[in-house]
């Protein structure tokens, strides 16, 4: 059976491994040869686990990362059968060229560089002939293993082991789904609009690519070639002159950022897997995603509270940081508040020195201890940004994605906090400034200490009802 197939696969490499040929290879190498024998869910699983620096040592991350695009290829005759059926004719009818060694091969699929008819050169994406149904049977066991696990641990219950599971099964079928893949990978083009040209003078363009919708189907995905170098290939890149991989990671961490705070677009779409082989850097600091089989989506609702927690981490500003957790989770700001404060202060302080991911697990956790059941998008932005975090620590190990974004969030937090004052009534603006003034002493400390904290905490009384409520 499977189930008896993963248990022992997982306690050969991780319990018994002394007694196996794999005794001195570290934990990422053996986890690696395991998710490798167990195949497609557990691979992804890996490569999920390959960015997770705050878990895992960087060796063991290293390890790891060999499943993103080093998997065992397809033989080229399969790639040729697969084309073939689903076009319904030979691939030379389709493609004038079509290269036999292939750019990439992960865990779902393979990829080829190819020439069409008209001479444009293109990236065909295959699946992996039989992963559908080898994804359906391991998820059917994860449930099963989860709900189970739930009824024996509170925390588990508490983290909603069942429903992470679901969303990880989510997160598994769209990146199955090509034809949604097709038509991910042209709404994101159209939101991310800036690739076009430099979006900031100090860093480069980003690039998205766009599908050949009528050539994309359930089993094969065409798109535009770019030719770059995938940053899983560290070494590669490090040694081309024309590379400069520190700019490209920039680039590509600040449009994201730059993409949450824009206030046009009704829905926000992200790389929810931004891991290293999904990325790829261009010459002179430019940088392509090049991959959309898994794109996340917040509605407005969402991605604004997202927007908030940040700032109010940025601005260190604890009595904002309280009300959105409250806010956000659903519960009484009179039952919670004062035992949340601490730990978030805590919160507060550790956060300057991690990352964005750091900021919405470790507010996750905070939530969990104090069985508060939290949204479950957190957990999805969260990984994103933990992934985002694993990326940039790849390259720059001295600094987090805060130090990347630090002039985009400033920008951000003052963008917010002006739009919040000439929003406002200007009554209650009166009304702050009095209240602020009647304390002068601490107003000055606060001001001198984090002048843009203080100001924002004068916009948010603006837009706090004047009737006699307000938070003493």
């Amino acid at each position: 059976m499977r189930i008896i197939q993963i248990c022992w696969i997982l306690s050969k490499y991780t319990v018994f491994y002394g007694f196996t040929s794999a005794r001195r290879q570290n934990f990422g190498r053996r986890l690696k040869i395991a998710f490798e024998e167990l195949g497609l869910t557990f691979i992804k699983i890996g490569q999920i686990l390959s960015m997770r620096y705050d878990l895992l040592s960087r060796k063991d991350c290293e390890s790891l990362q060999e499943l993103l695009d080093r998997v065992k290829p397809i033989e080229f005759n399969n790639i040729v059968e697969i084309i073939k059926k689903e076009y319904g004719r030979p691939w030379r009818e389709v493609f004038r060229v079509l290269e036999a060694v292939p750019l990439g091969s992960a865990s779902v699929s393979q990829v080829h560089k190819a020439v069409l008819p008209d001479g444009s050169v293109v990236a065909v994406k295959v699946k992996r002939p039989g992963v559908d149904d080898k994804f359906l049977e391991d998820i059917k066991i994860l449930k099963i293993l989860s709900r189970v696990a739930a009824l024996f641990s509170p925390t588990l219950r508490h983290v909603q082991i069942t429903e992470l599971v679901g969303q990880f099964e989510s997160w598994i079928r769209q990146d199955l789904n090509f034809v949604l893949e097709a038509k991910n990978m042209r709404r994101i083009r159209e939101q991310y609009d800036f690739g076009a040209v430099n979006f900031r003078s100090d860093l480069g363009k980003g690039v998205f690519m766009a599908p050949h919708e009528n050539l994309c189907t359930e089993n094969v995905v065409v798109m535009d070639f770019v030719d770059g170098i995938p940053m899983s290939r560290k070494d590669e890149i490090l040694a081309n002159p024309d590379y400069d991989i520190e700019k490209s990671l920039k680039t590509y961490i600040n449009a994201a950022m730059r993409n949450w705070f824009r206030d046009d677009i009704p829905t926000y779409l992200f790389q929810g897997d931004p891991h290293l082989s999904n990325v790829m850097a261009l010459p002179h600091g430019d940088v392509a995603n090049i991959d959309c089989g898994l794109v996340s989506e917040l509605s407005r609702k969402e991605i604004e509270m997202c927007k908030s927690l940040i700032i109010a981490v940025y601005l260190r500003d604890i009595e904002r940081t309280v009300r959105i957790a409250t806010q956000m989770t659903g519960v009484s700001y009179g039952k919670y508040a004062a035992t949340l404060k601490p730990d978030l202060e805590i919160y507060l302080e550790q956060s300057q020195n991690e990352g964005l991911g750091f900021w919405f697990m470790e507010f996750t956790k905070i939530m969990i201890k104090h069985r508060i059941k939290f949204p479950l998008f957190l957990t999805t932005f969260g990984r994103t940004n933990l992934v985002l975090d694993g990326l940039a620590r790849t390259y720059l190990p001295e600094q987090t994605t805060l130090d990347i974004v630090g002039v985009e969030l400033k920008r951000q937090a003052i963008k917010e906090t002006i739009k919040n004052i000439t929003n406002g009534d200007w009554l209650r603006l009166a009304y702050a400034l009095s209240r602020e003034a009647g304390r002068t002493p601490e107003m000055i400390v606060s001001f001198l200490e984090n002048p843009l904290a203080a100001l924002s905490r004068i916009a948010a009384a603006v837009k706090t009802p004047f009737d006699g409520t307000q938070q003493k």
